[in-house]
């Protein structure tokens, strides 16, 4: 299980990359790539969850 530290750097970590490629042009553009970002991490890890219990199937 990933840490609340590893979460905030994976999501620090998405919205450069991300901000990189189309900058926010409002803040409320902002703050909607970042609530965008943030269900993409809470999927990594619910991912990452259940690959690692096995449960996951293919």
């Amino acid at each position: 299980m990933r840490s609340e530290s590893e979460i905030h750097d994976r999501l620090a970590e998405l919205e450069a990359a991300y901000d990189a490629q189309d900058p926010p042009t409002s803040p409320t553009e902002d703050e909607a790539e970042i609530a965008v970002l943030r269900a993409i991490e809470e999927l990594e890890w619910v991912l990452g969850e259940r690959e690692a219990d096995g449960s996951f199937t293919r």
